[in-house]
């Protein structure tokens, strides 16, 4: 005697996920990317710390990138992406005082306790420009077109001619940087380079 099991389709679903899914998925892994990577940077994470930070499986990583430095790429990118358009929306402002006071609160913002003490740099030059030299060329391709962007950006919202800009956000990230660097063993002095730095 032959007997048939019917079972509905919630009951067993299909496998295969939609384009949708598989959409949104990517995306988690890349957002989950770009925090881990900020906060313990590119070395430190590997594919299956990567994934269940996701909550998806070690083996479909590779349903989605070809490898750790795709991945690490996109990161990258999006962390970028991210900053540009904040910054892009200050530069945007067509009055020039609301933009220049939008501005001076993106200083203020960009050098305080807040942004030290993140447990991951928010600022993509600040989290990565120690570690992309030894990244692959995806990586420091990036790196290197999103940080042109954040320039063309940051010139525009600052009102100042490219090389003044430069060197104005250079001052920016070398203080946010070294004021991280010695946020837990001298605060006093982390203070001091926060305070110096703000507009």
């Amino acid at each position: 005697m032959m007997i048939i099991i019917i079972v509905s389709q919630a009951e067993f679903p299909a496998m295969r996920i939609t384009k949708q899914r598989a959409t949104e998925n990517r995306a988690r892994v890349v957002g989950e990317a770009a925090r881990l990577f900020r906060e313990k940077g590119f070395d430190a994470v590997g594919v299956a710390e990567l994934m269940a930070a996701a909550g998806l499986t070690h083996g479909g990583f590779y349903n989605h990138f070809g490898s750790k430095d795709a991945v690490e790429a996109a990161a990258c990118a999006a962390v970028f992406e991210k900053s540009i358009a904040g910054i892009g929306a200050v530069a945007e402002t067509a009055d020039p005082v609301a933009r220049a006071e939008r501005f001076a609160a993106y200083r203020a913002r960009y050098v305080s306790a807040a942004s030290r003490d993140a447990l991951g740099a928010s600022c993509p030059m600040v989290a990565f420009a120690g570690d992309v030299s030894r990244q692959s060329e995806a990586v420091r391709g990036a790196y290197a077109q999103g940080l042109a962007g954040y320039l063309e950006a940051f010139a525009g919202a600052s009102d100042l001619p490219r090389a003044e800009a430069i060197r104005a956000f250079a001052g920016l990230v070398g203080a946010l940087t070294l004021a991280r660097s010695v946020a837990a063993s001298d605060p006093q002095l982390s203070d001091e380079i926060l305070a110096a730095a703000q507009p």
